[in-house]
C-alpha cells in the first residue's frame, strides 16, 4: 500500500543498476500519481497545489544521475512529492471510481485499466482503418511511451528472480527490449506512419503490462 509506493525513501542501493531501477520505479509511481490526481483548476487552485504540480513535473524532467549522492537526493525528493500527491487524491467524495483508482495506484504503482484504455485506443485506429486527429494521436502515443517507462522496472526486477536464459527470462527480456525500441523509435511526419508507430507501441506495451501485473501480484509463469 502507501508504504509500498514509498518503499526505500530513506536510501537507495549502492549497486548502480539496482539504484537506476529504484529511481525508474519511483518515477513511474510519481507519473501515475500525477495522472490520477485532481486536475488543476486555475480559478480555485491554491498556491501550494500549483507549486506541487510544478515541482512534480520538474522532478519527472530530471535526468537520473549516475552518482549515489545525487541519486539518493532525487529519489528522496520524488518520494516526498509522491507522499504529497497521495494526500490530495480523491477518496472521500463518495466516488467509488476515484477510490478504486486510488487503491489500485497505491497498491501496484500503475493503473492497469488506464493503460489498457490507451492500448485499446491505439490498436483500434489501425484495426478499424481510422485516422485520428494528429493531436489526439500524439497524446495517446506520449501516454503509451510513459506507460513503458513506468512498467519496465517491474518486469526488470522480476527478471532478476528467473533463471538466466530460461524461456520465462527470455520472453520478459524480449518484451522489455521491444517496448523500449518502440518507445524510442523516431516519429515520422505523415499520419499513416504515426498511427503505425502508436499501434506498434500499443502491442509491445500490452505484452509488458501482462508481465508487470504478474510481477506485482507475486506470480510467474
Amino acid at each position: 500500500m502507501i508504504e509500498r509506493v514509498l518503499a526505500g525513501i530513506a536510501s537507495v542501493s549502492e549497486d548502480p543498476d539496482e539504484r537506476h531501477n529504484q529511481l525508474l520505479l519511483m518515477r513511474g509511481n510519481l507519473m501515475t500519481l500525477l495522472g490520477v490526481a485532481p486536475p488543476v483548476d486555475e480559478d480555485t487552485v491554491s498556491l501550494d497545489e500549483d507549486d506541487l504540480v510544478a515541482r512534480v513535473r520538474a522532478l519527472l524532467g530530471e535526468e537520473i544521475p549516475g552518482d549515489a549522492v545525487r541519486a539518493a537526493s532525487l529519489h528522496r525528493s520524488m518520494a516526498e512529492a509522491a507522499r504529497e500527491l497521495l494526500a490530495v487524491l480523491p477518496d472521500t467524495d463518495g466516488s467509488h471510481g476515484a477510490a478504486e483508482i486510488r487503491a489500485r495506484t497505491v497498491h501496484a504503482g500503475f493503473d492497469s485499466t488506464r493503460i489498457r484504455e490507451g492500448i485499446r485506443t491505439a490498436k483500434s485506429w489501425k484495426q478499424a482503418g481510422i485516422y485520428p486527429h494528429p493531436r489526439t494521436l500524439a497524446v495517446v502515443t506520449r501516454a503509451l511511451s510513459g506507460y513503458v517507462t513506468t512498467l519496465v522496472p517491474y518486469v526488470s526486477i522480476h527478471l532478476e528472480t528467473l533463471a538466466l536464459g530460461s524461456q520465462a527470462w527470455a520472453s520478459r527480456r524480449e518484451a522489455i527490449e521491444r517496448s523500449q525500441e518502440a518507445r524510442d523509435a523516431p516519429s515520422r511526419g505523415d499520419l499513416d506512419a504515426a498511427r503505425e508507430h502508436a499501434f506498434r507501441l500499443a502491442v509491445h506495451t500490452e505484452a509488458l503490462l501482462r508481465y508487470a501485473e504478474q510481477c506485482s501480484q507475486g506470480s510467474g509463469e
